[in-house]
């Protein structure tokens, strides 16, 4: 419009100079600011993006098999849920809380086949196996015509204003829980399985177009999403990236065809019809120019979608060598392997640079035909040009012409398509369940406590996450909810019993064989520094240890070695040991302290555990839990006779307050009063209020008149909770 304006406006003020200055301002005027194209943004990688669930949302249409995020086009509110357990003797009425969804989400135009895996915030929410990691209900719909309203859509809605959804594949969750997911709807996404294997560009060249474009492309991908503003848009990242030509024949009929030549493509030699006179203006018959080499990429870059990292975005890039500086990147919402990746890029980086040649020629129509996409040659030279565009006026042809791109081999090679961060998806397995009953808090290991320090340890197969801990009735139902087991904990079996040995020295001669539960756990070894800060110290049975050495050999079992014996006062646990008793690595994630409102100390308790992998609740009981409560035995028994035949004995106390003394002087009591029962062959009971008797001399004289030459006695700590184990020793008289 303003080349038209300023041109008759040049004209009138100064004549044909003033006419031509002028329709050179209004052409530039018209490309710039009247008439300038509006911006567009390139296809991106969107399969790991946030879903969407606003009005408007584009569904893409899926090819192959994909991973895309979706969009939410129905939901419910969140649900809440109450649980009431506990009341009657110490056990406090309790209400939990829980939170549930329901929603659909719409995830292709085009029908589909199925559903694979599904990840909820990246983590696997259904395996390969169909195995939903979380409760919930689900359905799919394929995105047929036919497709039936949904019974739970329809039940919340109207029925007259319930729509079926037809044409787009959909995903319905119902009551789905929230609670692994901080009580909110989790950023989904889906695994597509829109067709069987690989997809040809041919066929969805065929699809896009609204069959309209006939493809003898044979390149095949795993998966493509179509996505963008318009068909022509997919249709342009297509062919760019795939140097493609389009023809339109007679039929209407579009055919699309390689800008690469290859030996079977006819060459038409076009010299014979090039015009040197064009609208009555003299033109050269080879109008041609080159593109600078340092205008065009060295490298170029290639984004796409990697099956192999379970449709993380991988890059591919290619390099030429030259002076250039310029790199190229592109998205391809492509799923294709690595190697697959490497050549595309390659091949698109040479192309570029093979195609920078260009010309512009005028030739007579003839009847032979010349279309864009065929190859012509247009002098004595070796050069062969593509027809890149045609333009056709009355009696010539304007023909626009790039160098044609021959095809480039590219030797297969290894390629690096980079570390997959993978989720396990795995089957939960049935829970398995230990009871730790510890001497002190893993939380506040030097402090003394007035509760008991009871603790649950879980874990299941590769693929289990939590279970639900509930104390359990008389009769072995489930009554009290406790709260979850977020974490598996490192457990295993005890292969054999293991030996006895002092508790004050490291022990050096047993060695313990430990089976882990499943692959994924480790042990490591710990140095002197490790192991006085706590590290690996683990529950075998009954006894607390620290291990120096763990040695891996093989299949999850570990050979345990440099031992240290007895921990927390359990020294007398290291004669009771059985095989195949619970090991618990007590510094290792996963364990749930135990409320001791849902238990008596010193009672029987029992403990329920439901998982997603248990087809009946498990039960785990425990004796006499409280050993936090528990005093600890003296150590370091001495005796001596006096010079009138008195015998003195006196012991060191050890207190349940943990082995550091805040004065450095004098262990700390932790108890009320301090008190100790001393049993004496046995039937003599003497309970002092020091660490020491003497039994005089008349009484032992007594013993030795009837016969005893060996006094047994049996020194314990009187606790406000509990009494201790012995201290035991034998004195000859």
């Amino acid at each position: 419009m303003a080349t038209l304006v300023l041109t008759a406006v040049g004209t009138a003020l100064g004549g044909p100079i003033g006419g031509a200055l002028g329709g050179l301002l209004g052409q530039q005027f018209d490309q710039n600011i009247l008439f300038k194209p509006k911006s567009v943004d390139g296809p991106r990688l969107q399969e790991l993006a946030v879903q969407t669930s606003s009005y408007g949302s584009q569904i893409p249409r899926i090819f192959g098999k994909m991973r895309v995020a979706g969009s939410v086009v129905w939901a419910t509110d969140l649900k809440e849920t109450r649980e009431t357990s506990g009341g009657g003797k110490r056990r406090p009425r309790s209400t939990t809380y829980s939170y549930s969804a329901s929603l659909a989400v719409a995830l292709s135009s085009r029908s589909i086949k199925a559903i694979g895996r599904i990840w909820a915030d990246g983590k696997i929410l259904r395996g390969k196996a169909g195995d939903f990691k979380t409760e919930t209900g689900f359905r799919f719909y394929n995105g047929h015509e036919d497709q039936r309203v949904d019974s739970l859509i329809a039940s919340v809605e109207t029925m007259a204003g319930t729509p079926a959804y037809r044409g787009l594949a959909l995903a319905v969750f119902e009551d789905m829980d929230l609670t692994d997911y901080g009580n909110r709807i989790p950023s989904l996404t889906f695994e597509i399985i829109a067709d069987d294997g690989t997809v040809s560009l041919g066929i969805i060249l065929d699809d896009i177009s609204g069959e309209r474009i006939s493809a003898s492309a044979d390149q095949a991908l795993d998966g493509f999403s179509a996505a963008g503003p318009n068909r022509r848009e997919v249709l342009n990242l297509i062919s760019d990236n795939y140097s493609l030509s389009f023809q339109t024949k007679r039929s209407g009929m579009i055919a699309s065809k390689s800008r690469e030549l290859d030996p079977d493509h006819t060459i038409l030699a076009v010299k014979d019809t090039l015009l040197s006179v064009h609208n009555d203006h003299a033109v050269d018959p080879a109008e041609s120019q080159i593109v600078p080499e340092t205008k065009l990429p060295r490298q170029f870059a290639l984004r796409y979608y990697d099956p192999e990292r379970d449709y993380q975005s991988g890059l591919q890039n290619a390099f030429r060598p030259g002076q250039s500086r310029v790199v190229r990147n592109r998205d391809f919402p492509a799923a294709m392997s690595a190697g697959q990746a490497k050549r595309l890029a390659h091949a698109k980086l040479w192309s570029l640079y093979q195609e920078r040649a260009t010309a512009q020629v005028h030739i007579a129509r003839t009847v032979q035909p010349v279309s864009p996409g065929a190859f012509v040659r247009i002098d004595d030279s070796d050069d062969i040009w593509s027809v890149r565009n045609v333009e056709l006026n009355r009696s010539s042809m304007a023909l626009g012409l790039s160098k044609a791109t021959s095809i480039l081999a590219v030797a297969d090679r290894p390629t690096d398509n980079g570390r997959p961060i993978r989720e396990q998806d795995a089957l939960a397995g049935p829970t398995r369940l230990a009871l730790v009953d510890l001497p002190f808090a893993i939380e506040a290991p030097t402090q003394p406590s007035d509760r008991a320090k009871l603790y649950a340890a879980a874990a299941g197969n590769v693929g289990w996450r939590n279970a639900q801990l509930y104390a359990s009735s008389t009769n072995g139902s489930a009554t009290d909810y406790i709260g979850q087991v977020a974490a598996p904990a490192i457990i295993g079996t005890a292969e054999g019993a293991l030996g006895s040995s002092g508790h004050h020295i490291i022990d050096r001669k047993n060695r313990l064989v430990v089976q882990l539960h499943n692959r994924t756990m480790m042990l490591n070894d710990a140095n002197s520094e490790q192991l006085w800060n706590g590290n690996n110290m683990a529950a075998v049975g009954e006894e607390l240890i620290q291990f120096g050495f763990a040695e891996p050999i093989g299949n999850g079992r570990y050979l345990l070695s440099h031992l240290l014996r007895g921990l927390g006062g359990t020294e007398h646990e290291m004669d009771r040991h059985a095989t195949d008793e619970d090991f618990v690595l007590l510094d290792g994630p996963g364990l749930t302290k135990i409320d001791d409102r849902h238990f008596t100390p010193f009672q029987p308790f029992e403990l329920t555990v439901i998982g997603r992998g248990d087809a009946a609740p498990v039960l785990q009981s425990i004796d006499l839990p409280g050993r936090a409560l528990k005093p600890w035995s003296p150590v370091h028994p001495r005796h001596r006779f006096t010079v009138n035949g008195d015998l003195e004995i006196d012991w060191t106390r050890r207190s349940r307050a943990g082995l550091l003394w805040p004065d450095h002087i004098e262990t700390p009591l932790a108890e009320e009063t301090e008190r100790y029962r001393v049993s004496v062959n046995p039937s003599l009971v003497h309970e002092p209020r020091q660490p020491s008797i003497t039994i005089s001399a008349d009484v032992v004289q007594e013993y030795r008149e009837s016969g005893v030459s060996i006094l047994s006695l049996e020194i314990r700590q009187i606790g406000r909770h509990n009494i201790s184990e012995p201290l035991s020793l034998a004195i000859a008289i």
